[in-house]
């Protein structure tokens, strides 16, 4: 009954906690599109802003561009005019508007228009060209002003501009100036650099000496202006009437539509075309909110006294843009406030209602506490237990290790022990045989030669014993001593397989093939070697062969510069992916159930290569066989003698 009652209160808390969740939540949305539709109101105005100063500031100079070249236009007339009326010598000069007839103009005409026009170009710091072109389109007179220098172009730079749009466009009549678009300034069909944004204003002259006045106008100072009207909040962007990006916050999409006309990565149009599509409907200031920022459009005409519904119109399109980044991040900023001021106030609320709740739901909740640290108690235990059995089992191989080291001692003692008395046997079966062979000689007898016979079969086991003991006593003593020594590799390894003769006798199916020269000699640990070989064999008998499988362990040695290069492979099983990674790590093992430790392979791997100064390489396929190629240095150096003594 106590616990239908706890469901029943339970039941009872989700209900209000789930209608004061909806609450909270539909408080947390009007917050946000409150605080959302300002945060656009103030981007909005802070837009509206840069957009005027930056479209103001061009005006402002675009305004100028007309009335200054009509200004030049009317001040050489003047000029040339009272020079015509005062001239006393004249020359005789082709009229290039009517090529069969000639005038009469002033000797000195184009000194007076070159004075005129180096007074002009210093009236402003705009202007960057002034030019008068003939009605052939060729330049006759060119004046330069680069940062208030003012020069000359000789005649033999003068280049023929009949093939550009200003020329092409230039007004018939002496009262219109025709604006030019945007566009970077080109001499000898060469984009200037650094870049110089230019337009041009075009005039033309009629009289006695015809021809086209051309005033280019250098925008880069307006261009480093117009830039820093731009924020971390909202960046000033102006394009070409194509929609290439002529001022941009990203400077590499700058001109690219001059510089790559083909390459469409530098048009709006292939990043943002939703905004182009607006941009090209454009009338006024529009504004759009798109891929999370705020777009204010507005399209400025550079000749606003002109026609604006004529396409041949030049415009520009200026950008007002939020940043993205910005923006995103106060918008995430606004939403965890929100939420956390949701939460806080959930949580509150919650709390005030989770005070009715009953001991037991409260008993149940610690309860649960209690288990869940149980259970993190019980993990915790296991980790131990199987460190605790890792630590077992690396004393279990170093009581072994020691138990094998003091049966070593006693078996090199026993050795040397056995070898002086055998050695003693020897020499007296040596000295019966001599005497019997006298014997035979001078009486020769059928048991004399029985007894010979007896001789040699006891001489020949009494050899083959003396071998044994010689092979145990090397092998313990290679395997005791703790300085580098000099050695024949093929010894440590005729040592190691006359060990394993008692193995491969029992295991009738698996054989040990060998082929190791005999001239490899070596500096360095004979011991540690025959134990490498020794772990590597038993690793192939114990895991790559199972019970009545047959196969061949096989053993290479070669010598490759100064380096001996064992390789010792085996038909066996093969190693799995999973445990080829971590073969040489210390107590990784497939034979655990067989008291197998792991650490075999892992000892091998440190003295190769930090003992050895060497390196072991594996590589096996399941089902093919494991292969084992160690490299080792035949001669170790004395640095690396002593840096494994202090190892």
């Amino acid at each position: 009954m106590i616990f239908g009652k706890g469901m029943s209160q339970k039941s009872l808390l989700c209900m209000y906690l789930s209608g004061i969740l909806i609450i909270i939540a539909l408080l947390s949305w009007g917050s946000y599109r409150f605080f959302l539709d300002n945060k656009i109101s103030e981007l909005a105005w802070n837009e509206s802003e840069v957009l005027s100063r930056g479209t103001s500031v061009f005006s402002r100079e675009m305004g100028h561009i007309k009335r200054v070249t009509l200004l030049l236009r009317n001040s050489i007339n003047a000029r040339l005019s009272v020079q015509n009326a005062a001239v006393q010598n004249s020359v005789p000069v082709q009229d290039l508007s009517s090529p069969q007839r000639e005038k009469t103009i002033p000797a000195d005409w184009e000194a007076q228009v070159v004075d005129e026009f180096t007074q002009f170009a210093r009236t402003s710091k705009l202007i960057s060209q002034v030019r008068w072109i003939m009605p052939n389109g060729q330049e006759h007179i060119r004046i330069n002003s680069q940062a208030g220098i003012v020069t000359r172009v000789p005649e033999d730079q003068l280049q023929n501009k009949a093939d550009r749009h200003y020329v092409k466009n230039a007004p018939d009549s002496i009262q219109d100036v025709y604006v030019s678009s945007l566009d970077l300034n080109i001499e000898n069909k060469e984009i200037v650099r650094p870049f110089q944004p230019t337009v041009r204003g075009v005039v033309r002259v009629k009289g006695d000496i015809p021809g086209i006045l051309v005033v280019n106008y250098d925008l880069s100072k307006l261009f480093e202006l117009a830039r820093t009207f731009s924020s971390d909040g909202v960046y000033l962007e102006i394009l070409d009437l194509n929609g290439n990006w002529v001022l941009a916050a990203d400077k590499n999409l700058e001109w690219g539509g001059i510089l790559y006309p083909d390459n469409l990565s530098f048009n709006i149009k292939t990043h943002f075309p939703a905004i182009w599509q607006e941009m090209d409907n454009v009338d006024g200031l529009e504004r759009i909110f798109d891929d999370g920022r705020l777009w204010s459009l507005l399209k400025l005409y550079i000749d606003e006294e002109a026609d604006v519904q004529s396409s041949q119109t030049p415009s520009l399109y200026f950008i007002a843009r939020s940043n993205s980044d910005v923006f995103s991040a106060w918008r995430m900023r606004l939403i965890l406030s929100i939420i956390g001021g949701a939460v806080a106030l959930y949580a509150l609320i919650a709390w005030l209602v989770w005070r009715q709740v009953t001991a037991q739901f409260e008993t149940y909740r610690l309860l649960q506490l209690v288990q869940q640290e149980k259970a993190q108690a019980e993990q915790a235990n296991r980790k131990l237990s199987l460190t605790n059995k890792r630590l077992v089992d690396l004393q279990d191989e170093l009581v072994e290790t020691s138990k094998l080291s003091s049966l070593g001692l006693m078996v090199a003692g026993l050795a040397h022990e056995m070898h002086t008395p055998l050695g003693g046997v020897r020499m007296a079966l040596s000295s019966c045989k001599v005497w019997l062979d006298k014997e035979a000689k001078q009486q020769p007898s059928e048991g004399l030669e029985k007894l010979d016979a007896s001789l040699l079969i006891a001489e020949k086991n009494l050899v083959r014993a003396l071998d044994v003991v010689t092979s145990f006593k090397r092998i313990v003593s290679d395997r005791t001593a703790q300085d580098t020594q000099n050695f024949f590799f093929h010894n440590v390894v005729n040592d190691i397989l006359f060990t394993y003769k008692p193995v491969l006798k029992k295991r009738s199916d698996l054989h040990i093939e060998s082929e190791c020269p005999e001239d490899i000699d070596m500096s360095g640990y004979p011991g540690v070697m025959s134990q490498i070989i020794q772990n590597l064999l038993d690793n192939a008998l114990d895991h790559a062969f199972q019970r009545l499988d047959k196969g061949v362990i096989t053993l290479v040695a070669k010598k490759e510069q100064d380096n001996l290069v064992l390789v010792i492979k085996d038909n066996g099983r093969g190693i799995s992916s999973e445990i080829k990674a971590r073969i040489f790590e210390p107590f990784v093992t497939t034979g655990r159930t067989n008291q197998h430790t792991g650490l075999g392979l892992h000892l091998v791997s440190q003295w190769v290569n930090n003992l050895m100064k060497g390196r072991i390489d594996v590589v096996s396929e399941v089902g093919v066989g494991t292969t084992f190629t160690l490299t080792i240095p035949l001669q170790l150096q004395k640095s690396e003698e002593a840096e494994s003594e202090k190892l």
